[in-house]
């Protein structure tokens, strides 16, 4: 079988933490299955740098870029462009891989979802924390029983991000556009995303607060520090919250789950480690003889043989080696034409939630529906 034939658009810019295009073409480069023809970016320095290591084409325009001889699209632009972006390329019967969210409102929720179902093409949201080993390693565990029936979860993005407000020449970039958060909605889907793919389940409602932004940046209007609260259609209760603003240590991968048999707690800094306390093996769990953390490393020989085993060329991506299974599965998908694992629905459910947390906001933290594209447009 030909290599699929990929074009990038968004190389992005080196030295402010944004050049993804970058990532993306490194890690397809490790697969034989794909190989990058093109690559966009609005600057013509930036795509000709990305461009470079596969000896793609470089375009600033995005027509013609779409119209070079391509299979698939990643799309690694700014978050307003995502929608318009996938369904430029979906019409055209074009394969795409869109970062993370994948719309920016739900009117453009609705004409994605619409034009995913009109295409022969595939749509994949690109949400790479659904690829890490340890959330990989929940799931597996989860649907052998281990934590029992999951009824509460939490995700926490916590990532100072305020060094991405400016560009190399001190130029304000997407993220540092004021009130970018009330255009786009809250930034959720990798704290959000893994908890949903673990429990196998979708929001039907969120609830929000948030602390005015002026605590911290007083020149900027809007909102920081999101905290959600969820109703699950299945009935579980999810919290996620959201900080790129607050100065602190990172910690951009915490969850924790809570079964009736079962639980667990990503590490926490300073020498913690992701632990579990799981009935059919551990201690039992008393008032005055408390139940003990056992470390969730023990069961990754058991669950995740396969990640364990994976080479160097896996990590190309820089989030360990979460991007080469993303990609995997995406060209898996295209070869055998059947949906990708995040889909466009499952994309939304990713995504959704964060704009209805602003509306919740807005109103004062009151319960916002969250609506299911998959019963046609809202």
């Amino acid at each position: 079988m030909a290599a699929i034939r990929f074009g990038v658009i968004g190389a992005g810019n080196v030295g402010t933490g944004t050049a993804r295009g970058d990532s993306f073409v490194r890690v397809l480069s490790q697969f034989d299955r794909a190989k990058v023809v093109s690559v966009c970016d609005i600057r013509r320095e930036n795509a000709e740098r990305a461009a470079a290591p596969t000896g793609a084409q470089p375009f600033t325009e995005i027509e013609a870029f779409l119209e070079s001889g391509l299979d698939a699209v990643v799309i690694c632009t700014p978050v307003k462009h995502h929608a318009e972006q996938a369904i430029a390329a979906l019409q055209r019967d074009l394969h795409v891989l869109s970062e993370v969210p994948a719309v920016h409102s739900l009117e453009a929720a609705a004409a994605l979802a619409s034009a995913a179902a009109g295409s022969s093409a595939h749509y994949m949201l690109a949400e790479n924390y659904r690829y890490f080993d340890e959330v990989e390693l929940l799931k597996r565990m989860a649907d052998a029983g281990r934590f029992g029936s999951i009824y509460f979860a939490e995700g926490e993005y916590l990532h100072d991000c305020k060094d991405l407000w400016l560009d190399e020449a001190g130029r304000p970039t997407w993220r540092g556009e004021p009130g970018v958060t009330l255009g786009y909605g809250v930034y959720c889907t990798h704290s959000l995303g893994p908890i949903l793919y673990i429990l196998d389940d979708r929001v039907v409602q969120v609830s929000a607060l948030a602390n005015d932004i002026g605590r911290v940046a007083p020149e900027r209007p809007g909102w920081f520090n999101f905290v959600m609260l969820m109703r699950t259609a299945r009935g579980s209760a999810v919290r996620v919250r959201v900080d790129t603003v607050s100065p602190r240590p990172h910690a951009a991968t915490y969850y924790s789950l809570q079964g009736d048999r079962g639980s667990f707690e990503s590490w926490r800094g300073l020498g913690d480690a992701a632990k579990v306390w799981l009935a059919d093996e551990h201690e039992p769990s008393h008032c005055f003889a408390s139940a003990q953390w056992h470390p969730l490393a023990d069961y990754a020989p058991t669950y995740i043989p396969d990640r364990l085993a994976v080479g160097a060329e896996a990590r190309a991506g820089g989030h360990g080696t979460s991007e080469y299974w993303m990609i995997r599965d995406f060209l898996t998908a295209i070869e055998r034409d059947e949906p990708p694992p995040i889909d466009v629905h499952r994309g939304l459910d990713y995504t959704v939630p964060g704009i209805c947390a602003v509306e919740s906001v807005l109103n004062g933290g009151a319960a916002v529906p969250a609506p299911d594209f998959r019963e046609g447009p809202i």
